[in-house]
């Protein structure tokens, strides 16, 4: 039977700051938490500033509760340090104004999201339309 050398402490030393150079990154990367950004425009596409935009997760048997922004002045808005997989986003303003909730999904947790068209606030009247 064949025997393997001893290894010097030296040598285990190295392998293991090799391990962790190389994990260290990739563990970093799986922690992230992602950004997920868009815009709030009324129904002719201007921007609508002070709207408040909630987003919820998604989970397979219920829906968490959220966090809520407010636009900026040119409507955009951002959500920081979000892990979720599956939301619902929607967005309504103090003049009565609102929008159909729409769902999204993403790739993987922590992963950056651009809603990728504006959420348009409508009356009431609209958004039931809307919604058939």
């Amino acid at each position: 039977m064949k025997k393997f050398p001893k290894l010097s402490f030296n040598v285990i030393l190295l392998i293991l700051a090799v391990l962790i150079a190389i994990a260290l990154p990739a563990w970093k990367e799986i922690q992230r938490t992602g950004e997920i950004r868009g815009q709030v425009v009324d129904a002719e596409g201007a921007p609508v500033a002070g709207a408040q935009v909630r987003i919820r997760e998604k989970t397979l048997n219920l829906i968490k509760e959220g966090q809520v922004v407010t636009t900026d002045r040119n409507g955009s808005f951002v959500f920081r340090d979000m892990r979720m997989i599956e939301f619902i986003i929607n967005a309504s303003h103090i003049n009565g104004m609102a929008s159909v909730e729409t769902r999204y999904h993403t790739y993987f947790p922590g992963q950056h999201f651009e809603i990728p068209e504006s959420i348009v606030l409508l009356p009431e009247s609209e958004r039931d339309s809307e919604l058939q």
